[in-house]
């Protein structure tokens, strides 16, 4: 997934894309006078229906990410090790939304509300979730609904039967969405999504019946994630930290990323965010580094700075502290006598 870092949350990156912006920019456009309280509902109605798969992939630790794009947005983790695991994920996004949904509809019941944007507000917060996340339930992939379609389908009959299954019932339901979509005038962007999904399921429906004829192509390495890492590891060794974390953070959100580059990630994210203060979000990343100098040196200052003393001097007894420089080492154990433990033998 491209984009630019914005933040992380509960150890969740967020990234944006420009296209998201230009998205948000035409529908303030057409809002006739309330695009910035839209635009905002939008944003945050995607992030919560978002943040619902990550946390369920968090769970699972999955490592999950989001990405807010020309579309909507998109939230990718690492693969679940059983496909029910899958489903919580995937059904946890629309049902953050139909919560929000539900609490936007009993405020406008029952709160005393006199300012009119936060009524307006409220309004978009229902409707926006309501009707996305029933949208989004349809049995249309790749939406939520039509990916757990999917996994039911692969449950009842063959892999490459189920897959067909789920890309001809989605061709369908995009052709009666579509249908609805003209005849209420529901706008040209739905019918751009719905065209999009279309293709998709066209595409993924031959790539299915090449599967079947025995001539599936092999997955490919990630080649765009492998330049990422290349750009991510010139600009740290430039000095560049915001440029290496962004770099990085783009990197371990793409799909089929070999394991030896996805540790180089994490390297340059812990040492980066190390650097920048953040030191509980450092430590997420540098427990998942491998024991390289750099990393062991950032893991340390995290350890101290976050008075996690006990961990520190069990990380001084380890045999990749004692590859350090002299120097650092010295820096450190003297850190550590200064606040009343005793140094290691």
């Amino acid at each position: 997934m491209g984009g630019f870092h914005l933040f992380t949350l509960a150890n969740v990156p967020v990234s944006v894309s420009p296209w998201y912006l230009l998205l948000l920019g035409y529908l303030t456009m057409r809002s006739q006078g309330q695009g910035l309280v839209l635009a905002v509902c939008i944003t945050i109605s995607l992030l919560v229906h978002e943040f619902g798969h990550a946390l369920m992939a968090r769970h699972f630790k999955l490592e999950p990410s989001i990405l807010l794009h020309g579309f909507g947005g998109q939230t990718g983790h690492r693969p679940a090790s059983r496909e029910r695991d899958e489903a919580l994920i995937i059904a946890a996004g629309p049902f953050f939304g139909l919560m929000l949904g539900v609490l936007a509809f009993v405020a406008l019941q029952y709160a005393p509300i006199e300012s009119q944007n936060a009524y307006n507000a409220l309004r978009y917060f229902m409707y926006i979730n309501f009707v996305w996340s029933v949208f989004n339930l349809l049995p249309m992939w790749p939406m939520d609904g039509g990916q757990l379609l999917r996994i039911g389908a692969s449950k009842l009959f063959k892999p490459t039967r189920g897959e067909r299954l789920t890309h001809i019932v989605s061709i369908v339901v995009v052709v009666l969405v579509a249908l609805g979509t003209y005849m209420v005038n529901f706008g040209p962007m739905m019918m751009i999504i719905l065209a999009m999904t279309a293709w998709q399921n066209f595409q993924a429906l031959g790539a299915t019946s090449t599967a079947a004829a025995g001539s599936a192509a092999a997955p490919k390495d990630n080649a765009f994630a492998s330049e990422l890492l290349e750009r991510a590891l010139r600009a740290y060794e430039q000095g560049d930290d915001d440029e290496a974390a962004r770099l990085c953070h783009q990197l371990r959100a793409e799909p089929q990323v070999a394991p030896a580059m996805l540790a180089k990630a994490w390297a340059i994210l812990g040492v980066t965010t190390t650097r920048k203060g953040n030191y509980e979000e450092a430590l997420s990343y540098l427990r998942r580094a491998p024991e390289a100098p750099d990393v062991v040196e950032a893991t340390a200052q995290c350890l101290y700075q976050l008075g996690m003393f006990e961990s520190l001097e069990a990380l001084v007894n380890t045999k990749a502290f004692t590859k350090l420089p002299n120097d650092t080492r010295s820096d450190i154990l003297d850190a550590l006598a200064e606040k009343g433990e005793p140094k290691p033998a």
